[in-house]
């Protein structure tokens, strides 16, 4: 009976002992099915992509028709940032501004002028460069200019988007700037 008893008892610890858990997994068995999709979550605000500063009633002075424009205190820039400078060229019959991207080259009467500009993330640099003396230059092409200067971060430019930069409402509304001065009387420059 001893025997008959032992048997079982063999087979049942025999069984057991092929239940081991332990550290190795096994071999993974496939994976389920998708899920399904959970609830959308709140939309969040939006994101700046970019900033844009008014700057008025600026003049380019004798002796060096240079003109230093300085961020807000408030703003912080880093080397990566991009500054993209427009100056105010005219506005239309219809009230419509036109804005020009620098630099910008033009022919006067005393020869070819160019408005242009540098930057860094403290400040830009607007100037005026010639082919003669500034000192020609009559207040049409010197006082009473308004640029905007955008400043867009690094990391827009790796996105691989294409961007006419030449184009100020097109960089407004990729980067979502807002809009910025008033109804302006009709302005000529050239």
């Amino acid at each position: 009976m001893k025997k008959f008893v032992l048997l079982p008892a063999l087979l049942i610890m025999l069984s057991l002992g092929s239940c081991y858990v332990g550290d190795d997994d096994g071999i993974p068995g496939p994976v389920g099915p998708q899920g399904p999709q959970g609830p959308q979550g709140p939309e969040g605000a939006p994101g700046e992509s970019g900033y844009v500063f008014e700057y008025t009633d600026i003049n380019f002075t004798a002796p060096d028709y240079k003109v230093l424009l300085s961020y807000p205190e408030d703003f912080e820039g880093y080397d990566s940032d991009v500054a993209l400078v427009y100056l105010l060229w005219e506005v239309d019959e219809d009230g419509n501004e036109i804005w020009r991207a620098l630099p910008q080259t033009i022919i006067t009467e005393n020869g070819m002028l160019q408005y242009n500009f540098d930057f860094t993330k403290f400040d830009v640099k607007l100037f005026l460069d010639a082919q003669f003396p500034l000192d020609n230059l009559t207040a049409s092409d010197t006082d009473e200019w308004i640029a905007r200067v955008v400043v867009v971060p690094g990391e827009f430019w790796d996105t691989g988007g294409r961007l006419n930069v030449a184009d100020y409402n097109e960089v407004k509304a990729a980067l979502g700037l807002p809009e910025l001065g008033g109804s302006r009387s009709t302005l000529k420059r050239r």
